[in-house]
């Protein structure tokens, strides 16, 4: 009887999280088609900013809903796992592209720094579910740039960097305990990047496993995200 309820439950989950990602899907493809109306046009600041709070917070509760999902799969044992070999460039590029109107307008820029013929093996639904988080995290925090680059020493790192505030002290000494890291006055729930860490340990080769990094500075000066795998 208790397995019969899980598998009951488990059906109910995956279809309510599917039709709430259909749902906010079709939320931000009317937001975008709204807004194309007007991007010769100069909008009020207000305007531009409401746009950016409708679309961001719409990709991140859709972002959310296949964490929890994908996490609760993980625990039971049922998340698929499917590596295979991708060019990093045209991966880094699609995963970007979802936020090219936002960044429009949010008057943000972006630059890809990957060489061209970088390959790697990982699951890539897992992988883009994960960059569609820190993404959006760093278009919500950044002052004006966000630059990502990928690079191979061993193991593959992707790097998300912004010229934002930069992670909190606090966020950065959890070292990988990142659930401790709720925070009921800002809304912080620490799921993307306890989710980030799990599927970068999914990816694993012999005794190596990958793992997640955060630290402040470089280039931009603000928050930078590494994940890195084998």
């Amino acid at each position: 009887m208790k397995d019969d309820n899980q598998s009951i439950f488990n059906l109910v989950l995956a279809s309510t999280v599917h039709d709430m990602k259909n749902s906010l899907g079709m939320l931000g493809e009317s937001l975008n088609s709204i807004f194309e109306q007007f991007e010769n046009k100069i909008l009020e600041p207000k305007v531009r900013d409401h746009y950016g709070a409708v679309q961001y917070e719409s990709a991140r509760v859709n972002n959310l809903l296949m964490q929890l999902l994908a996490l609760y799969k993980l625990e039971n044992e049922q998340l698929p796992f499917n590596p295979n070999y991708y060019n990093l460039g045209d991966f880094l590029e699609e995963q970007s592209c979802k936020f090219i109107p936002l960044m429009k307008a949010k008057g943000i820029n972006y630059q890809i720094k990957v060489a061209e013929d970088l390959e790697a093996v990982f699951d890539d639904n897992l992988m883009a579910t994960v960059l569609e988080n820190i993404i959006g995290n760093a278009i919500r925090y950044t002052k004006s740039q966000i630059h990502i680059s990928c690079s191979f020493d061993r193991l593959l790192t992707i790097q998300i960097a912004d010229d934002g505030p930069g992670y909190p002290k606090q966020m950065i000494e959890l070292a990988g305990d990142y659930i401790q890291g709720i925070d009921q006055s800002t809304g912080s729930t620490g799921l993307g990047l306890v989710f980030a860490k799990k599927i970068a340990e999914l990816h694993s080769h012999k005794d190596v496993k990958g793992n997640i990094t955060l630290s402040n500075g470089g280039e931009l000066g603000g928050g930078i995200f590494e994940i890195k795998i084998p």
